[in-house]
């Protein structure tokens, strides 16, 4: 019993913090970091030239434009309504629109044919789903030797003040870079793939990059407010940095490739 509640306390998280990303979607795409050229050529390169990829849990596009510049066509399944709206409108024009195809749907039921995909990706979007339901759609929808993809762009917490400014951004909660669990029977042992790069913001950037964290979004007003309070006397205080002073965020992205048997 206390299993299924906690289940069904994730599942009831999950759904609270992907709404809340409905209100984030114009400053998501302007502060969150772009994707390492290496993690892109390495998922790029499961699919042929001209194949298809259903890029999960879209958001504004950020992957998935770079998977259609490589010459991919692209479903971009996004759940949320203001999300996916932007998506359309950034792929509304030549060369995207040729490429991408933007569906309102969710990640563990797509509405896609089966065996239509050489490539499922999720970059930055698997902490949101059932990961069995997602798993099985993707295994559905995925052709013979299909690559299922799960990305993420994560702060370098082995750097200690970057290891306190995530705390400080999560309210507490450190997202570390695990090894992954393993997906139901229909995928084998995951390649693991790792890019460092850095992302340079000034110091009122990063406190608007902290509000683009599903932990903000789903606080309260007053746990928003302290979180950015104690980030900002973190990054002012603390650190030292001036309202003009460039700060270099290190990130690891980590891409987890599994193949479809």
């Amino acid at each position: 019993m206390q299993a299924v509640g906690a289940s069904r306390r994730d599942r009831r998280t999950r759904l609270q913090r992907a709404r809340a990303f409905q209100v984030a979607d114009e400053t998501y795409e302007r502060f969150r970091p772009e994707y390492p050229e290496a993690i892109v050529s390495a998922v790029a390169a499961r699919a042929p030239h001209g194949g298809h990829v259903v890029d999960c849990g879209a958001g504004t596009g950020k992957f998935t434009r770079l998977l259609a510049a490589r010459g991919l066509d692209i479903t971009a399944i996004e759940p949320a309504a203001a999300m996916a709206d932007q998506l359309r409108r950034t792929c509304d024009t030549p060369p995207l629109a040729a490429r991408v195809r933007v569906e309102q749907a969710r990640g563990e039921e797509t509405g896609l044919p089966e065996s239509c995909a050489d490539v499922v990706t999720y970059a930055q979007a698997w902490h949101w789903v059932d990961e069995q339901a997602a798993a099985a759609e993707a295994a559905r929808i995925l052709r013979p030797d299909g690559t299922l993809a799960l990305i993420w762009n994560q702060f370098a917490t082995d750097v200690p003040w970057v290891h306190r400014l995530t705390r400080i951004m999560r309210s507490g909660d450190v997202h570390l870079t695990r090894g992954y669990r393993d997906l139901p029977p229909y995928f084998g042992v995951p390649e693991r793939i790792t890019s460092s790069f850095s992302q340079r913001l000034l110091p009122d950037e990063v406190m608007a990059l902290a509000r683009t964290r599903s932990s903000y979004l789903a606080a309260s007003a007053a746990t928003r407010a302290r979180m950015q309070d104690n980030l900002r006397w973190y990054l002012r205080d603390h650190l030292g940095y001036g309202e003009a002073d460039p700060i270099e965020l290190p990130y690891t992205c980590v891409a987890w490739l599994y193949r479809r048997d």
